[in-house]
């Protein structure tokens, strides 16, 4: 534990030594923020509903479903890819603590410095500028947030396993935009899941990317009453990913060549 507190307390020091970093990720997502809540604003002017899903409802969910994704982005996909790439990660063998929860732990702590940074900034901004309600019950703030946590962990897992990928394939540089693009697409982050067709929707609702924007923004529109369910279907891909992730590294370590040794 005081190993994983170190290393989450490093992700988490990391993301305030670079301030002006801080701000231009800020000042991104909000414009996309913004776009996509203007552009959602006037595709449904005039409408009541689309797709079967109340106007109002899409609009504060792209919101919403975007302020979950700055929280829940992670880059050590190519962080650990690029150790790879370079021999680094031969010294993440003498750690203390397994390479998955050192990069767990530390990008755990990014994300809290983020919650903090941009995450809150971006939904205050948006309770400003766009009609985003509010939960009418205490305990959905908390049941957001750990879906927020759950979401990240998902995120991560999937990640690690695209940056383990590095290995065999050297460079990931296309998986790692395959994965950008998938997230972006299925996660809920862009295009509200329910106006997917009814051929395409069960498939995106099986796969894991709807626990990172969409499962936290319907829990906190409260548009589904059962969000201890979603919480465990958000569990059961963190935990499942974490454990393909535990199998791939081992793997992966029995045939870890670096400088020739």
């Amino acid at each position: 534990m005081n190993a994983f507190s170190a290393a989450l307390r490093i992700g988490f020091t990391h993301v305030f030594a670079y301030r002006a970093e801080v701000v231009i990720q800020l000042v991104s997502i909000s414009i996309v923020a913004a776009l996509n809540g203007s552009l959602w604003t006037v595709a449904t002017r005039g409408k009541d509903a689309i797709g079967g899903v109340p106007s109002a409802d899409l609009r504060a969910y792209v919101l919403v479903a975007w302020v979950a994704v700055s929280f829940v982005a992670t880059r050590v996909n190519e962080d650990i890819g690029r150790r790879f790439r370079d021999g680094q990660i031969g010294t993440d063998l003498l750690r203390p603590m397994s390479l998955q929860r050192f990069w767990y732990a530390r990008d755990l702590g990014r994300a809290l410095a983020t919650f903090l940074l941009q995450s809150t900034p971006l939904f205050l901004a948006c309770l400003l500028f766009f009609d985003v309600p509010l939960p009418s019950r205490p305990s959905t703030w908390l049941l957001t947030f750990g879906s927020l946590l759950l979401g990240h962990a998902t995120n991560y897992g999937l990640s690690f396993l695209v940056g383990v990928a590095a290995l065999p394939m050297q460079n990931i540089s296309g998986l790692t935009h395959l994965k950008s693009t998938l997230v972006s697409v299925f996660s809920g982050a862009l295009i509200p899941l329910e106006l997917f067709g009814p051929v395409l929707r069960p498939i995106v609702y099986a796969l894991p990317f709807r626990a990172m924007a969409h499962t936290p923004a319907t829990i906190f529109l409260e548009r589904d009453g059962s969000a201890l369910v979603l919480l465990a279907e958000q569990a059961a891909w963190a935990g499942g990913l974490a454990v393909i992730g535990i199998l791939a590294w081992n793997a992966a370590a029995r045939t870890l060549t670096v400088q020739g040794g």
